[in-house]
């Protein structure tokens, strides 16, 4: 796969949605071995079931296995074509949901939470490591909701924030896309999403890479992954800790 696999209509539908599904992003010989590894990680981690899923952030920086997935050429030529801007690695994250998990994931915006400019371009991939089907808990996106740009930060765990912040979005259409394994949806940082309850026996495992604008600059804001940097407003984010992703494909 290259940039040219993202196809005219995934790009117009990318644009005029806030969401796009690419199927087939990595191999299954790669699914097997990137869930394998993502399992071993989760196994060794506090396990909450009070909440909608449990993540480990940055896994690049520390597991070369996973590094390869979150550097996967396929994924950031697909990035930057969807973006048509010039991209960098912000974070990514095993985001699983537990079996038999009966919290949903409530509505809420990704970009409001990051130290970025709103009007930035971000976009995260979500890698399905199995089939991931609505009973398993796939996401759900409100179309066009990617220019809501003054929204109230919504967090993922309340059910209804939305309706008091924005009751609009209950009346905008939406889009479920179950996943076969190796499949991905690329979604906007500022378009709505939500996903529904793992109401299987196996874990619900997603590998999610986000990308930013290269040329977006910190704004200062707390956040978990630059707090540590003591970075100056206005900085760019380090390359060698949010490295720019043409290289992966080029």
């Amino acid at each position: 796969m290259t940039a040219s696999t993202v196809t005219d209509e995934m790009l117009e539908t990318y644009r005029r949605d806030g969401v796009v599904k690419v199927p087939q992003i990595i191999t299954p010989e790669e699914v097997t071995q990137f869930r394998q590894v993502s399992m071993d990680l989760l196994e060794s981690m506090p396990q909450n079931p009070d909440r909608p899923f449990n993540q480990k952030v940055n896994v690049w920086r520390d597991e070369p296995v996973l590094k390869r997935l979150t550097q996967h050429p396929n994924v950031a030529a697909a990035a930057e074509k969807l973006s048509a801007v010039r991209l960098r690695i912000w974070h990514d994250h095993i985001l699983a949901k537990m079996p038999a998990l009966g919290v949903p994931t409530a509505f809420h915006q990704d970009l409001v939470k990051w130290p970025y400019d709103r009007r930035a371009h971000a976009l995260s991939a979500w890698i399905a490591l199995q089939d991931t089907p609505v009973e398993m808990g796939c996401m759900s996106f409100v179309q066009g909701s990617h220019r809501m740009l003054d929204v109230q930060d919504m967090g993922t765990n309340d059910q209804d924030a939305w309706r008091e912040i924005a009751p609009e979005i209950g009346w905008r259409p939406r889009v479920t896309l179950p996943l076969q394994a190796g499949d991905c949806t690329f979604h906007h940082g500022m378009t709505f999403h939500t996903a529904g309850p793992n109401q299987t026996e196996d874990w619900r495992v997603g590998f999610v890479i986000i990308f930013v604008d290269a040329g977006a600059t910190y704004t200062g804001e707390k956040h978990v992954v630059t707090d540590p940097l003591q970075l100056e407003p206005g900085a760019l984010p380090p390359d060698d800790m949010f490295p720019p992703v043409a290289a992966f494909y080029q």
